[in-house]
């Protein structure tokens, strides 16, 4: 058995600016809250759900907070130092058991996140970077390398019979508690190191049809209120709310880490689909700007231990594209906003006097026997 994460995890060090800086009251307060939790795994997710719904400034990742649509695999200490195996073997159990809840819309988002002391008083050095990465392996088992975008996969099925399902995409991010009070502050979190994993597209079409579903039961007067229903029903609802979100970054010690631009700044000008509100009037929603790319799972910039931005770090021109632009030579609009249908039934004319007028068939089916899916929908056994 392989023991790299936990000689990787002993190898980890202090970090001295830490010591005489500290922490910001916010993470002072989850740290405490997490340190008399222990190893209590349900508590320990509470305490972060907790924190994300007031300090994440990513609006999905609020409202995925407020509403429980957030699964969560907690590491402990004592896992961090236990055999590679075993940590692969906890992080796709949990896995599985999102995809299951992601299938009927009860998720949306996932958070591998190693809880330790250690770690997040740690220095953001190649040491930490190397821990980050082998447990980002672990989750997506292949090899991970830094300042490279990864993602998993998330389904949501329909209720009905006609068993309509799509895929999408899902971004995966690096979080530390090191990010705290420095220039990449907005990618914080408390007690340790997290990787988020979060699709939009799904969020928005598992609330639109929680909203369709709660509005029928209504109508029959039969109220049933276990649909999820969040502010983020349409990808144009969720349009404005990723650019709010860039809107929300942290002012850090080096300016903010992502901006929205005016709309004249924009290559290729194009009018907006939506309406904006005046907080967002003349600002682009087609691209914004950063001082890292929003979309890379590790980026080699955050382990660092300096505190300011680096004078020569790049500008990325980051889009919002993905969630409206349903040109043919945009295809993230289908994978991570729209959603790739891999399950449809489709009504087919019949004009044979003794025949049924409308019969349904299913034009595609992806579910492959053993994969991840067919895991967790139990088709395996």
């Amino acid at each position: 058995m392989s023991k790299i994460i936990s000689e990787l995890y002993a190898k980890l060090e202090a970090d001295p600016w830490r010591q005489k800086k500290g922490y910001s009251n916010e993470m002072d307060e989850a740290h405490k809250q997490l340190a008399a939790a222990k190893d209590d795994e349900e508590k320990v997710s509470e305490i972060i759900t907790s924190w994300l719904q007031k300090y994440q400034p990513c609006l999905f990742g609020r409202i995925a907070a407020k509403f429980n649509l957030l699964s969560f695999c907690i590491l402990t200490e004592n896992d961090l130092m236990s055999d590679d195996e075993t940590i692969q073997e906890k992080i796709q159990s949990a896995r599985t058991k999102w995809t299951a809840a992601g299938f009927t819309g009860k998720k949306s988002g996932f958070i591998i996140f190693a809880s330790s002391s250690k770690i997040a008083h740690s220095l953001p050095d190649h040491t930490l970077m190397s821990l980050a990465k082998e447990i980002c392996a672990k989750y997506l088992l292949e090899v991970v390398t830094e300042d490279e975008i990864y993602t998993d996969e998330i389904w949501l099925e329909k209720p009905g019979k006609e068993k309509t399902t799509w895929k999408w995409l899902a971004g995966v991010n690096y979080f530390c508690a090191n990010a705290d009070y420095r220039w990449w502050q907005d990618h914080r979190i408390p007690g340790g190191l997290a990787f988020s994993v979060n699709s939009v597209g799904h969020l928005a079409k598992s609330s639109g049809i929680g909203k369709a579903l709660a509005e029928m039961h209504r109508t029959f007067e039969d109220y049933d209120e276990s649909y999820i229903k969040t502010k983020v029903d349409s990808l144009t609802e969720a349009l404005e709310f990723a650019m709010r979100t860039i809107n929300l970054a942290s002012d850090s010690i080096s300016g903010k880490a992502t901006e929205l631009i005016d709309t004249e700044m924009e290559n290729h000008p194009s009018a907006c689909p939506i309406s904006l509100p005046k907080t967002l009037k003349g600002k682009s929603c087609k691209q914004y700007k950063g001082h890292y790319h929003t979309d890379v799972t590790v980026p080699s910039a955050y382990f660092a231990a300096t505190v300011d931005r680096p004078e020569l770090s790049p500008v990325f021109t980051l889009d919002f594209t993905y969630l409206y632009d349903e040109n043919i030579n945009n295809p993230d609009h289908i994978t991570m906003g729209q959603g790739r249908q891999i399950r449809k039934f489709i009504k087919e004319q019949s004009y044979t006097a003794n025949a049924k007028s409308f019969r349904a068939y299913p034009v595609e089916e992806t579910i492959v026997a053993g994969s991840r899916l067919s895991s967790a929908l139990g088709l395996n056994k």
